[in-house]
């Protein structure tokens, strides 16, 4: 069996954190059909050319998702917090560089409170696995750790 696609791979291929990769990661799941070597071929290339893919029963979810944030308003955006709060860290020597760059990011959400790394914390998909975050009048479905 060929080696799993993770969410480092397509990063260095040019995916951001987010709801795209979390799809790349589930649609790689199933490889209908593809190894490894063919989707990684197929992520570059909806990278590329989302809209070549559009139609596609595999990959057309992913590519209409690349388009959609594509073509997404800033002013929709809500902007991060510029002086986030620091979070607690428990045996930092062992927490990956990708779990710390997560919560970094989590911190500066605007419903943020507090949050903490536990020694095993690894990278998640939004929050690091082992990561808490405490939040104000909010709950975060994709911040699971």
């Amino acid at each position: 069996m060929s080696t799993m696609i993770n969410g480092s791979d397509l990063l260095a291929i040019g995916y951001s954190e987010g709801k795209i990769l979390g799809l790349a990661l589930r649609i790689n799941r199933g490889r209908n059909g593809y190894n490894r070597e063919q989707m990684m071929q197929h992520y570059a290339a909806i990278l590329a050319n989302p809209e070549s893919y559009i139609d596609d029963r595999v990959f057309g979810k992913l590519a209409a998702l690349m388009i959609e944030k594509a073509n997404e308003k800033h002013e929709d955006l809500i902007a991060l917090n510029e002086n986030p709060a620091a979070f607690s860290a428990y045996g930092l020597s062992h927490i990956e560089e990708g779990a710390l760059k997560q919560m970094r990011t989590a911190m500066q959400l605007p419903v943020t409170v507090a949050g903490a790394l536990m020694p095993d914390a690894h990278q998640g998909y939004g929050l690091p696995i082992g990561g808490v975050l405490a939040t104000r009048n909010a709950i975060i479905p994709y911040g699971v750790g």
